[in-house]
C-alpha cells in the first residue's frame, strides 16, 4: 500500500494577543498619539502547512478558505493605482464585478455586495511590528477582521433594511474576502490561516481579544468598527499557507462569519523560507458581505 503524502511545510513567526499594560481585559489605541495600553504581540513559533500539499485541501465550503484558480483583467499597474480616485473607481467598476462572480461561484450566493478594498505593501523585517499598528499593513498579527458585534453592525451599515429583514430570518451571513498578490509570485509575508477546528468551544468570546481605537485612520476607508479583534493563542491551532500565490490564483475566505465554525483568523507571517531578496509584498484584497440561502 502506498504512504500517504507528506505535508510541506515552513516555519515562521506570528503575532498573537499578550495582555495588557494595565491588566484590562481590553485594549485601546489611540492612532493620533502612539498611546496603548496593549503589549507588543505574543511572539508564536509556528510550522505552517502548505495547502497546495494537502489532501484533501482546506477549501471555503467545508473549512472556510481556500485557493482558487482565478485570473484578473486588471494589470499589477492598474491594482496600484488604487489609491488615487481614478484608479479606485476602476477597481470598484471593473475588480468588483469580477470578484462578485467568484465569490458567488465558490459560496452558491445570490446576495454578493463587495464594498471596500484594501492595498497592502510590505517589506518589513521580522520583529518590525509593534502594538500601535495591529491591524495595520500587512502585518504578522493574527486577527478577524469582525466578530458578532462588529459583523452585524457592518452588515447593517452597508445593506441596510436588506440585513435587517435577511438577519431576522436566521440567515447565515459573512464577510468574504478575497485575497491575491498584485505584481510577483508571494515569498514575504505570505498570508496564513489559523484553523480552529481542534480547539472545542472556540468562540468570538473565549478566543478574541478587543482593542478599542481612538482617531482612526481607517474610518475613512473601511468605515466605523468599534474595536479590532485579535487572537488569542491555543496550542491546538493549526495554521495553513499557499506557498508562492501567483498572479492567476486567489484566497478565498470568511473574515467573519455568522457561523463561527466557518470564520478564519489570519494574518501575514515571517516564513523563515523566505529569500533574502524577496520582493516586496504587494497585495490588494476586496471584503464582501455575503447571504446565504
Amino acid at each position: 500500500m502506498a504512504s500517504a503524502a507528506v505535508a510541506s511545510t515552513t516555519t515562521g513567526l506570528m503575532g498573537m494577543w499578550n495582555g495588557t499594560k494595565d491588566g484590562a481585559t481590553d485594549g485601546y489605541i489611540d492612532w493620533a498619539s502612539g498611546s496603548t495600553n496593549v503589549i507588543d504581540p505574543l511572539e508564536v513559533k509556528i510550522e505552517v502547512e502548505d495547502i497546495r500539499s494537502l489532501n484533501p485541501q482546506p477549501n471555503y465550503t467545508n473549512n472556510g478558505y481556500g485557493i482558487v484558480k482565478h485570473k484578473s483583467s486588471l494589470t499589477p499597474d492598474q491594482f496600484l493605482a488604487g489609491n488615487d480616485p481614478e484608479g479606485k473607481k476602476y477597481i470598484e467598476d471593473v475588480y468588483y464585478k469580477e470578484v462578485a462572480e467568484l465569490v458567488k461561484q465558490i459560496t452558491g450566493s445570490d446576495i454578493v455586495v463587495p464594498y471596500v478594498f484594501r492595498i497592502r505593501q510590505n517589506s518589513m523585517k521580522a520583529g518590525e511590528f509593534k502594538a500601535n499598528k495591529l491591524s495595520h499593513a500587512a502585518l504578522p498579527v493574527a486577527h478577524v477582521d469582525r466578530d458578532a458585534v462588529t459583523g452585524e453592525d457592518g452588515v447593517r451599515e452597508i445593506l441596510g433594511d436588506q440585513a435587517d429583514e435577511l438577519i431576522k430570518q436566521g440567515k447565515r451571513y459573512a464577510q468574504v474576502n478575497v485575497w491575491r498578490t498584485i505584481d510577483h509570485p508571494i515569498e514575504k509575508w505570505p498570508l496564513c490561516f489559523v484553523n480552529h477546528s481542534g480547539v472545542p468551544g472556540w468562540s468570538y468570546d473565549t478566543h478574541l481579544a478587543r482593542v478599542y481605537p481612538t482617531n482612526d485612520p481607517r474610518v475613512a476607508i473601511r468605515g466605523e468598527k468599534k474595536h479590532d479583534s485579535v487572537v488569542k493563542h491555543d496550542p491546538a491551532y493549526k495554521y495553513h499557507y499557499v506557498s508562492k500565490l501567483d498572479l492567476d490564483e486567489a484566497l478565498v475566505f470568511s473574515s467573519f462569519d455568522s457561523d463561527v465554525t466557518k470564520v478564519s483568523p489570519h494574518g501575514a507571517f515571517w516564513d523563515d523560507a523566505s529569500p533574502s531578496n524577496a520582493p516586496t509584498r504587494r497585495s490588494i484584497e476586496v471584503r464582501c458581505w455575503v447571504f446565504f440561502d
